[in-house]
């Protein structure tokens, strides 16, 4: 079977997070509207919860996607011993760890985090829900490994919209026409994401069965252990990285202002929806080729993603005090737009980390990603502590820009980029460092921040064009594509009417 370009799977695999972003954009308001602050601030904590958790995936779901993607063409009875293993092995230890979600998160939620009574009590009946769905998401995360292995991104990702969609619009509509109270919108949350997973599982048992219990090998499960390993330590800290600044603020500052800090955060890594569908594309890919070639492709795509997210990440700065104005309101814009500011940097450098993430585990070196995550945790969780009480969720975003920052500097390195490649980063630093002193001298209004942004969208374009080989040679091949379309539709060539076209 034929592969499709990898541009191809990249546009395929935008298409589940920038359908998050819409529909997010629809929910949130509704969300801090029918249940408030201080119940949205606990549920975004609880979904953190269950992210944290996925740690116990041990790397599976990653290694059951390198395997497979070796085993492209194996017969089905080879792929389904991989894949029935890592089922087993998933569901095993999502069992177990449903139990400790349930007792510790609960303690967790009560001891660490700022909240009314009324709302804890809300939790405590919510939480089994939650609990009762660990074992489902990991199975379904393996089956999801099993179908970006063979790179069926559109296949995939339908599903993901399906169960992204019904989990975020469930709720809300719960919470409107039942009770905005958290035994009713988690447990409603809980159920859709549950049926999400099922429609997973649907698929992947159509494409590689049957299965057989018979099936399950342990001498497969020691090789995929063996390279989960390391992923075990990245997925356990990685996420805790990720999301220890809400929790801090939780309790330093108690849940409201998780709210303030949740939003604005959610949307940035709503923007990380990019540079994780590009990993995503790659990571298959990489999987199958040697060493040599891996390389040369991550340096490519470092390239594109260094210009073309910046041409994002840019303009979304000068923009987000307008945009959260209009979406809101303007006082919370007032909080939440310097948070935006302060973070949009932050996912910039994450997304040039992720392509040396992506290019470590392919090449079987997950240990090197899991070593680097152990280094930075404690001391970044002092920084951000002191950040933020010094300086409020600002301050916490401070913070986790400076680790993205360094993690992605260190990150490159290991991955052993060369300095060439480092020098053309400067470019669009420079543009996103001059972008954040901007956005502080400008009126929120459009009519103001609109121009602006387009003008430093364009500039990252023109940056792209006069720094990087790659960026101007995608450019240049996509501009000639849109005139031979055009010519074709006009019936001209490029240099004069094409034959028997009209003249």
């Amino acid at each position: 079977m034929s592969r499709r370009p990898i541009k191809v799977n990249f546009i395929l695999n935008l298409l589940s997070p920038m359908t998050r972003i819409v529909v997010a954009l629809v929910t949130v308001p509704l969300y801090l509207h029918h249940i408030g602050n201080a119940r949205y601030g606990v549920m975004s904590i609880i979904w953190i919860l269950l992210g944290l958790f996925g740690f116990l995936d041990l790397g599976l779901s990653r290694a059951v996607t390198n395997a497979l993607a070796k085993l492209r063409d194996a017969p089905q009875a080879h792929r389904a011993r991989v894949l029935l293993t890592t089922f087993g092995l998933n569901f095993g230890i999502g069992l177990a760890g449903g139990v400790v979600l349930y007792v510790f998160g609960g303690l967790m939620l009560k001891h660490f985090v700022s909240m009314p009574d009324e709302i804890s009590a809300e939790v405590s009946h919510a939480l089994p829900w939650i609990a009762c769905l660990l074992p489902l998401t990991l199975i379904s995360m393996a089956g999801a490994g099993a179908l970006e292995s063979r790179e069926l991104f559109l296949l995939a990702n339908s599903i993901q919209i399906f169960a992204m969609t019904l989990a975020q619009v469930a709720p809300v509509l719960a919470a409107i026409f039942v009770s905005p109270s958290l035994t009713v919108v988690i447990p409603t949350a809980a159920m859709a994401q549950g049926l999400g997973a099922i429609a997973v599982l649907a698929v992947v048992y159509r494409l590689e069965g049957p299965f057989s219990l018979r099936a399950i090998d342990w001498g497969e499960a020691r090789k995929l252990l063996s390279y989960g390993g390391w992923m075990f330590a990245t997925q356990v800290l990685y996420p805790a990285l990720a999301s220890a600044d809400q929790f801090i603020i939780g309790s330093v500052m108690g849940v409201a202002a998780v709210a303030h800090y949740a939003v604005p955060m959610g949307l940035v890594q709503r923007s990380a929806a990019i540079p994780t569908a590009f990993g995503r594309t790659l990571f298959p890919r990489m999987s199958s080729q040697s060493g040599e070639a891996a390389h040369a492709l991550g340096s490519r795509a470092l390239s594109m993603m260094a210009y073309g997210f910046a041409a994002i990440c840019a303009p979304a700065m000068i923009l987000s005090s307008t945009f959260f104005r209009y979406w809101i309101g303007p006082d919370f814009a007032a909080v939440a737009a310097p948070v935006a500011q302060a973070l949009f940097p932050g996912v910039w450098m994450g997304a040039l980390s992720l392509v040396g993430y992506t290019l470590l585990q392919s090449q079987g070196r997950a240990d090197v990603t899991g070593k680097l995550n152990i280094v930075e945790f404690l001391p970044f969780i002092g920084i951000l502590w002191v950040f933020t009480t010094a300086f409020g969720i600002v301050g916490a975003a401070a913070a986790w820009t400076l680790r993205c920052t360094l993690d992605a500097f260190v990150m490159l390195w290991l991955a052993k980029m060369k300095p060439g490649d480092f020098v053309l980063l400067l470019p669009p630093a420079a543009l996103l460092a001059a972008s954040l002193v901007i956005v502080h001298f400008l009126d929120s209004s459009l009519a103001v921040t609109f121009p602006v942004a387009a003008i430093v969208g364009v500039v990252s374009f023109v940056l792209g064009y006069v720094f990087s080989d790659d960026w101007r040679a995608i450019t240049l091949a996509q501009v000639n594509r849109g005139r031979v379309f055009l010519a074709g539709l006009t019936g001209y060539g490029l240099a004069g009417p094409a034959p028997g076209g009209r003249r």
